[in-house]
């Protein structure tokens, strides 16, 4: 029991680490502070998109090897990295938002932003809440539980956020 479970994390970490650096073909100079180049296209929440990735691959790794004050630290990392990814999103100022400009969304259209926002932070509180999950089982020291919260934050924050943010306002050609 304890030996496919192991296979299963096992190779789902591969598959993680094999997405990561496909995620990041572009290099970064400063997360959220400089943009970063794809095509013709700036886009400072790819870095920081980016840094998220490089945490949960370091959670997983974290997990498999019973580092769970690591495990933690990341985890809270996370937290803290998605306030800098909401004042990148949606700056004072939506014209100076080098993500609306990349959806193609008025920054004029200030009911949309709004709208935009309101729904992106829905998706704020789940990853805030889902990495602090992964920090309360870490503390157990418990690899199943760590792994869970670790799983579930995946399925139901990050993929929710991406099929309705990401696959849905940016066009395939610009991510």
């Amino acid at each position: 029991m304890k030996k496919t479970a192991f296979l299963i994390a096992g190779v789902f970490g591969i598959c993680v680490a094999g997405l990561v650096p496909s995620m990041s073909f572009c290099m970064a100079t400063e997360i959220g502070e400089k943009a970063i180049s794809h095509g013709k296209v700036e886009a400072p929440t790819k870095a920081l998109m980016n840094d998220i990735a490089n945490r949960m691959d370091n959670i997983l790794g974290g997990i498999l090897t019973g580092s769970f004050k690591y495990v933690s630290q990341e985890a809270g990392a996370i937290v803290d990295q998605s306030y800098t990814i909401n004042k990148t999103f949606f700056p004072e100022d939506p014209k100076e938002s080098a993500w609306l400009k990349q959806a193609k969304i008025d920054p004029n259209d200030k009911e949309k932003v709004a709208k935009l926002k309101e729904e992106f932070n829905g998706y704020l509180k789940g990853i805030v809440s889902s990495a602090l999950e992964i920090q309360k089982a870490a503390k157990t020291n418990d690899q199943k539980a760590t792994f869970k919260a670790f799983s579930n934050m995946i399925e139901k924050t990050c993929f929710e956020c991406h099929e309705e943010i990401r696959d849905k306002m940016i066009p395939i050609e610009n991510r």
